[in-house]
This record gives structure tokens, C-alpha cells and sequence, in this order.
């Protein structure tokens, strides 16, 4: 097993305003029946299968998958896999943290927790392995990882301000890809329901903090007129009515 994990993340107090951040990524070639269990994570985790078979297990139920699938773990969720006795997978994964306003792992996923990858996989595996090699010298000219030549757990930690953009951007070529070949490229980046159920969603989830309409539209990248304006059309009425109606009464949602 090799790969790299982002420890100046660690002196990160507030995550939630991390758009698209590494936490840590790796590749391993499995043994028969090996088998893990993610317990409640504060960033989301993407599996890709590059070879071989397993099962994945998550509330929604168990799932069998093979070369070629991945399967996608949200933040705050559980989850159990295994490899498969005859036939173990080979698979690289990653770990981002993302805030509620980011669209990427919603284009790649929609709502799903399993997709087929479209994305060649030699060259999947390629790009993981780029974001290892930040870390890890051994591996920058190679082309695919065999676990007899990386025996044990060989994790190396990014402890460079420099290392982490440097990694964080492999990622963001990574994602680029996999949105280039997961998606037709005809949606629009957001459109004005989004950011309407955005604001409401940040509302309800910051209700109690000292926050204004102002800070809604920060949080959303966006002007606060044209949030009241977008806000009203959704729900008939103005989000800092809305806002301190919440605050006073905790109404019911819409």
C-alpha cells in the first residue's frame, strides 16, 4: 500500500470553507477476503476499482463491484468493503474535503454511491499516483503500481506548504477528468434554484449563529441583491425575512 496524507490539514480549524482540498489518497493491491470498515469521516472518501472484485456495504445495502466501478463514501457517513476471496481488487482512493456549496462531486456522483468509470483506467491510476509521487520520488516515472514492489504500508506524509498546492493541484487535474469524462459538459455551473436552496440550506444549518444575509451571500460567492432577488422568486419572500423568522420561531421548512 503506498500513498500520502495531508497532515497541515490537521492545524485547519475550520474545514468548512475548503472548496476542494486533499486529505489523503493511496492505491493498494488487496489480499483475499481483506476487508475495512470507514466509521463517521469529516471528509468524503472515492474509491476506484482498477482491478479484481468486492463488496461494497453501505445503508443503502451491499453491492458487488469489479474493474471499473467506483464507489463514493459522503462525509458523515459509514461504510464496509471486501475484497474478493478469488479474484481481490486493486483499487486507489481519495479523500477531499468539500463544502456545501461545491458542485464537483455531485457532477461525478449525482446521487448515486456507485458509478461505472468512463475515464481510461491506466490513466486514472496515472493521475493517483501523480499526487502520491508529491511525497514519494520512487514512483514519479512509474506507470502502474504493483504492490510486491511497495510491500507493507508506505504512507508519506505532506508536511510542505508547497506540497500540499502541489498535490491539491494534481487533484484538481484529476477532477477536471473525471467531470470531462463522467459528463457531457452541457450543465450549467449553477444555476438559480441552486443557489436559492444553497442559501436556504446555509440558513437552516446557521440559524443560530449571529449571521446575516450578507454572510449567506459570502458563503455563496454571490452579490446579496441579487440573492434577495433569487431568494423571493424560490420562496416568496425576502432571506433575511426568512432568516429572522427562523431565528425567532424556527418556523417549519419549506
Amino acid at each position: 500500500m503506498i500513498g500520502n496524507r495531508n497532515l497541515l490539514l490537521y492545524h485547519t480549524e475550520d474545514k468548512s470553507s475548503l472548496a476542494l482540498q486533499l486529505h489523503h489518497c493511496g492505491m493498494q493491491h488487496c489480499t483475499p477476503d481483506y476487508s475495512f470498515h470507514i466509521s463517521m469521516r469529516p471528509y468524503h472518501i472515492i474509491h476506484f476499482v482498477l482491478d479484481g472484485h468486492g463488496t461494497f456495504v453501505n445503508s443503502s445495502g451491499s453491492y458487488h463491484l469489479q474493474k471499473g466501478q467506483a464507489f463514493f463514501i459522503p462525509a458523515g457517513s459509514s461504510a464496509h468493503y471486501k475484497a474478493s476471496h478469488n479474484d481481490p481488487w486493486k483499487y486507489c482512493w481519495i479523500g477531499v474535503y468539500a463544502d456545501i456549496t461545491n458542485p464537483y462531486l455531485k457532477y461525478i456522483f449525482e446521487n448515486n454511491s456507485i458509478i461505472n468509470i468512463n475515464m481510461n483506467l491506466l490513466e486514472l491510476e496515472q493521475l493517483i499516483l501523480s499526487i502520491i509521487s508529491v511525497t514519494d520520488s520512487r514512483i514519479i516515472n512509474i506507470k502502474q503500481y504493483k504492490e510486491h514492489d511497495f510491500p507493507g504500508e508506505q504512507f508519506i506524509p505532506i508536511t510542505l506548504p508547497s506540497q500540499a498546492l502541489e498535490a491539491n493541484s494534481k487533484l484538481l487535474h484529476l477532477f477536471s477528468k473525471l467531470i470531462e469524462t463522467q459528463t457531457d459538459n452541457v450543465f450549467q455551473l449553477s444555476t438559480i434554484e441552486d443557489h436559492a436552496i444553497a442559501a436556504k440550506s446555509f440558513i437552516d444549518e446557521h440559524f443560530s449563529e449571529p449571521i446575516k444575509v450578507q454572510d449567506v451571500a459570502n458563503a455563496l460567492h454571490i452579490h446579496p441583491n441579487y440573492l434577495s432577488q433569487i431568494f423571493h422568486d424560490k420562496y416568496k419572500q425576502s432571506p433575511k425575512a426568512y432568516l429572522n423568522s427562523f431565528q425567532l420561531h424556527k418556523p417549519l421548512y419549506f
